[in-house]
């Protein structure tokens, strides 16, 4: 009996149990791609087991057959900054409507929920239905449903998703490319009776929204309006908000921004080579001055790199031009009397795609939107003057990401730290704080991980602090053992009571005990610690490049590029998960 039970697992998987196992699941296909780094992208869909049922690369589509059930997406990229405007959709077969999707706004690994036939159900959540009709005009319509601030799912039209939603108030934004409403298309949300909780269009224009309200207790309205912030001293404090609103609501009382070419409003010209203070050459700065001004607070809660986008989603509705200045309680009357320059600034290049700071353009935006983001630390404040110059009435999504947090409150740090930075050493990460004011503080505790997860973090050591009243100090450490690859640090105060205070956040991005290439930037030709790995090299288009490779001695190989290889490239050494890269700028090739 031994070789039939031997046998029986392979019967039932190459054919007896054929029939039964088709009928029990569902055609998928996943599409994973579309952005500026898509070979970077790792990506794993796993069951409620901890099975993985699929996984690949991109830009790839991949066919599966799967079974009702609530299902992670694991996503990984390999550079750690996010998937650069690439994502994932899952459409069900043959209808090919799209039942997920989403994408890693940033670093290196994340997940997303996949939720299959209603299989996501639970205490914490009930199942619904969101159905999108496809109208006259299916390619110009798309949609997000918002839940906080938090978009719980967005797409395209026709769709057909199922949702596990929580108690609560949400937003359906609607949004149509050519500007003429959607054309008969029509959303609907029904709970798993069949009941439609929630139902609705776009009658006309390019963007709308709608309140659906799935809480017991809390009457649910959409936003109150356009936000009226016209004076600098009338400023709101903001953070990622899907249903921030705007009118053309003019100036207010005071017309603080000064002229056009002083210390606080710089004149900048596009491509001039004429660079601003902060390294770009687009448009500058309120060039209009101030037209239909609303004033807006941006409260770091957490040290690092400052991105944001105004207006992206597809929801630009005409030109958003900004200018950003440090604040401070004395801010609104330095700006009008013309002695604070601004820290970033953008007159609109184009009307679309959003505006704001970026390490790379979002997918669909204007370079000329764009401004490099900006390095910060926790407890600073900012205060933007957002001009509607387009005198339009629309929503705006503020959307915030790079490395910094930013609150939704005032941050008040019970030190006064002035300084709190990370930088790649070959022996490890040197790691610098400055403070002026250190009553009641015991030491600092320095904290460590490779992202930003709440349980990410390991206390790394406690540096005692000299303590006192308002004096200039400098400490310093060095983390002998960081990680290949993007390290964040962050900073903790203990108090002599006992209390902990958390600090900023800040990142580095260590390669100097695995990847050794030398020298970077280079021209052409550079040698890399591999241990006789494999070596790969590609162009920015993601394109494998040509190369020669000589030993160099132990351990290490020299590179010599193609002789019309220029600019950034991507240098991959390893295999499977001992794999690393690094970004390397070609300035000059030789020829082998």
């Amino acid at each position: 009996m031994r070789p039939l039970r031997h046998m029986l697992p392979i019967l039932l998987l190459a054919g007896l149990g054929g029939t039964r196992a088709a009928a029990q699941c569902t055609n998928y296909t996943i599409t994973v791609g579309g952005g500026t780094w898509d070979y970077e992208i790792d990506w794993e869909l796993v069951n409620d087991l901890g099975v993985t049922v699929a996984s690949g690369i991109a830009p790839q589509t991949v066919a599966v057959c799967l079974p009702n059930g609530c299902y992670t997406m694991y996503m990984y990229d390999l550079f750690g900054d996010g998937w650069n405007g690439a994502t994932f959709v899952v459409r069900v077969q043959p209808a090919n409507t799209i039942v997920s999707s989403g994408t890693l706004s940033n670093g290196a690994f994340g997940t997303a929920q996949v939720n299959l036939g209603g299989g996501c159900g639970g205490t914490n959540c009930s199942n619904y239905t969101l159905n999108v009709t496809a109208g006259s005009y299916p390619g110009e319509v798309s949609w997000n449903l918002v839940g906080g601030v938090t978009i719980v799912a967005t797409g395209f039209a026709p769709s057909t998703q199922v949702l596990c939603l929580d108690t609560g108030c949400y937003v359906m934004q609607l949004f149509d490319s050519f500007g003429d409403g959607w054309n008969g298309a029509t959303w609907t949300l029904t709970d798993g009776g069949g009941a439609t909780v929630g139902t609705g269009t776009l009658a006309t224009g390019s963007i709308g929204q709608q309140g659906i309200d799935l809480s017991p207790t809390t009457n649910c309205a959409v936003s109150g309006g356009p936000v009226t912030a016209s004076d600098c001293p009338q400023a709101v404090n903001i953070c990622t908000n899907y249903s921030f609103q705007i009118d053309p609501n003019g100036i207010g009382s005071l017309n603080e921004i000064p002229p056009l070419g002083s210390l606080g409003n710089p004149d900048l010209l596009l491509g001039d080579l004429a660079y601003s203070s902060w390294g770009s050459d687009n448009w500058g700065c309120l060039r209009n001055n101030e037209l239909n001004s609303t004033w807006m607070v941006i409260n770091i809660s957490g040290g690092g790199s400052l991105e944001f986008t105004f207006g992206g989603l597809g929801s630009q509705a005409g030109f958003y031009d900004w200018i950003m200045y440090p604040y401070t309680p004395g801010t609104c009357a330095a700006v009008m009397a013309n002695t604070v320059a601004p820290v970033r600034c953008n007159w609109n290049n184009a009307a679309f795609g959003g505006t704001g700071l970026a390490s790379s353009v979002p997918p669909g935006g204007d370079a000329g939107n764009f401004e490099p983001p900006l390095n910060v630390l926790a407890g600073q404040q900012y205060i933007i003057c957002f001009s509607n110059w387009s005198s339009v009435t629309t929503l705006v999504p503020l959307e915030f990401g790079g490395t910094a947090t930013v609150s939704c409150v005032p941050i008040v740090l019970p030190i006064t730290l002035t300084g709190f930075t990370a930088d790649a050493m070959e022996a490890g990460v040197e790691l610098v704080w400055r403070t002026a004011g250190e009553e009641g503080v015991a030491a600092y505790l320095i904290d460590h991980g490779t992202d930003l997860a709440p349980d990410a973090w390991a206390t790394l050591t406690e540096v005692a602090a000299v303590g006192g009243p308002a004096q200039e100090r400098v400490y310093r450490w060095t983390h002998a053992g960081p990680t290949p690859g993007t390290n964040f640090y962050r900073l903790r105060t203990l108090h002599h009571d006992g209390s902990i205070a958390t600090g900023p956040v800040v990142s580095v991005v260590w390669t100097g005990a695995w990847t050794g290439i030398a020298p970077n930037p280079c021209t052409g030709r550079f040698t890399v610690a591999c241990e006789g790995a494999p070596v790969q090299v590609f162009d920015a288009q993601g394109r494998a490049v040509a190369f020669a490779r000589r030993p160099a001695g132990p351990g290490r190989s020299e590179v010599v590029l193609g002789d019309r290889a220029r600019g950034l490239h991507l240098v991959v050494v390893g295999e499977g998960d001992a794999r690393r890269a690094v970004r390397l700028l070609v300035e000059e090739a030789l020829t082998p």
